[in-house]
């Protein structure tokens, strides 16, 4: 195998036979949906992604459309990806929302003192604390826990809260009405005295974060149940409103009610209202790899405001490190990070970011709260705003190689084309970019991972995926033969299919391994630009069939088959 000395250095947005990669990749997308947008990276990601680490969103990015659209494949998840015949999805309609109801009279046993209730007319919902006022001082948020045992989404919005007579010892709520009527009344805060914090996302110095939970206080888990909730707000358009509970003697509370925000909710989260803005230079957001301990983004670059922090791993006794990227308004001015341990509301670290697009990075050294294993808050103050982009990342300190995935391979400083129009199924997509990043990362547990996970059937006499995939490689250079076939030539489904594809055939890389290709020219010229042949070696198999290297992944996204070669 050659080692791409001759390949085409064109990966910029235009490929060589002037395809728009970015208008293949978006066209493919069902909604319209921008990789680089954090509605992206928050979905599903599949089945078999699960085990992968995955590299940087932004590092990806600056390599060109073939690898955003890698980036945007895994992130997506094989369900985000229009099949070739499936009818169009409007962007910005909400998907159908999941059987819902409320509970009419319902009132959750913490707010049996007051006389709000489930279904109530949301013109009843006003404020009685004498002379206590709240207001929305920030974009809603989601707060994301996923440590392993599966995402929890909670939301917060910074809040400013003019006192009155008496005193405020709990949180805000966010109420959700839609339709006129409500449909949560917010999470239980009473069980937590003094629990109030600061905002993750924007506020001043005093505002306090106004607390969502996960799931509908209006929808009892069961019937009868008065204080467990299971349900989720389904998709769709809301109001939501910051509700304080101030005490003006003991026993004596009563309510302080913001204005309404409109919030949308769909499968990417809660988005809060925006303006598009299309003059500011864009990067992609980083992609959850192994090390990362928390991340925040901020996108305001549509008519639709996303923000999220996830905890992804909790602190350890390790260097750590921030990173940040920021653009829009002002280049030197931006905001401050902090870094928060949420049990105790200690600020623990932090930097600052200016927004001139540019990523920063500090090291933070080992945290207070490693000895116990806690998680991490990223939270921003006084985000500007012309801010239209940012992302923060709490990473584990160490050269960039080992953050995006392990040691050198053949690999190591591959540029895919990966064009989302060459793949059959939007699941086979998904499918072969796992297998291509993990190749790209060099990360050998990942590879062999997805191998005993589909049972892949590999060359004869190769060994197990242990050794077939052992660092450094033993002679053979699978980890670039992988990331070049799946992602610099053409699969073919095999076999007579008719109709929509069922989930039981098999496409095989290179095409020029079918039937229905073994003559083609242009598949002949697939394999040697792609450096798994040399023209000699072309010219010299044609006359009995391609012998090169191929892999084979089902419609399914089981990994089959894979082969270095005859």
């Amino acid at each position: 195998m050659n080692q791409h000395d001759g390949r085409d250095q064109n990966h910029g947005w235009v490929d060589p036979e002037g395809t728009d990669l970015l208008a293949q990749t978006l066209g493919a997308m069902a909604g319209g949906v921008d990789p680089a947008s954090p509605t992206g990276p928050a979905a599903a990601t599949s089945a078999m992604g699960r085990r992968v680490r995955r590299r940087r969103g932004a590092k990806l990015g600056g390599l060109g459309g073939g690898a955003l659209a890698l980036a945007a494949a895994v992130a997506l998840g094989a369900g985000q990806l229009a099949p070739p015949d499936q009818a169009e999805v409007l962007p910005g309609s909400p998907a159908p929302a999941p059987a819902f109801q409320v509970q009419d009279g319902y009132q959750p046993p913490w707010l049996e003192w007051s006389d709000l209730t489930c279904g109530m007319p949301v013109d009843d919902l006003t404020s009685t604390a004498q002379g206590w006022s709240v207001a929305p001082a920030g974009d809603i948020y989601a707060r994301t826990t996923d440590l392993g045992g599966g995402p929890s989404t909670s939301w917060g919005m910074a809040a400013t809260v003019e006192e009155g007579d008496g005193s405020l010892d709990v949180a805000p709520v966010l109420v959700w009405s839609q339709d006129g009527v409500v449909v949560d009344l917010g999470p239980d805060v009473f069980d937590a005295p003094g629990a109030q914090s600061g905002p993750l996302l924007g506020g001043s110095d005093g505002d306090v974060a106004a607390a969502g939970g996960p799931a509908s206080t209006c929808v009892p888990a069961e019937p009868g149940s008065r204080d467990t909730f299971g349900t989720p707000l389904p998709d769709g358009d809301y109001e939501v409103r910051a509700v304080a509970f101030p005490e003006a003697g003991p026993g004596e509370r009563a309510t302080a009610v913001s204005e309404p925000v409109p919030v949308r909710l769909d499968a990417d989260g809660a988005h809060g209202p925006g303006a598009a803005r299309d003059d500011e230079p864009l990067f992609g957001f980083p992609v959850p790899v192994q090390g990362h301990v928390s991340l925040l983004t901020l996108d305001r670059t549509t008519d639709l405001v996303t923000a999220e922090m996830t905890q992804l791993e909790p602190l350890s006794d390790v260097p750590m490190a921030v990173f940040a990227q920021c653009v829009g308004g002002d280049p030197e001015v931006g905001p401050q990070i902090e870094l928060v341990l949420p049990s105790t509301g200690e600020v623990v670290g932090g930097m600052g970011v200016s927004c001139d697009g540019e990523e920063a990075g500090t090291e933070v050294g080992v945290l207070p709260g490693a000895e116990g294993g806690e998680v991490v808050d990223i939270r921003l103050k006084d985000v500007p705003d012309g801010v239209s982009r940012l992302w923060v990342s709490l990473d584990s300190a160490g050269p960039p190689l080992s953050r995006s995935g392990g040691p050198e391979c053949s690999a190591t400083g591959f540029e895919p084309k990966f064009d989302l129009d060459g793949f059959p199924t939007g699941d086979v997509a998904t499918a072969a970019a796992n297998i291509v990043l993990a190749a790209m990362d060099c990360d050998s547990e990942a590879l062999i991972a997805l191998a005993e996970d589909s049972g892949t059937e590999l060359m004869p006499g190769s060994g197990t995926p242990e050794q077939v995939f052992a660092l450094p490689e033993p002679g053979t250079d699978h980890y670039l033969m992988i990331a070049a076939l799946l992602s610099d030539t053409r699969g073919e489904i095999v076999g007579d299919v008719a109709g929509d594809v069922t989930g039981d055939e098999t496409v095989v890389w290179p095409r020029v391994a079918t039937e229905e290709f073994r003559d083609s020219e242009e598949a002949w010229d697939e394999v040697v630009a792609a450096g798994l042949l040399t023209a000699e070696e072309a010219e010299a198999q044609r006359a009995h069939g391609y012998q090169g290297p191929r892999i084979a992944i089902g419609t399914d996204m089981t990994w089959q088959s894979y082969t270095a070669g005859e």
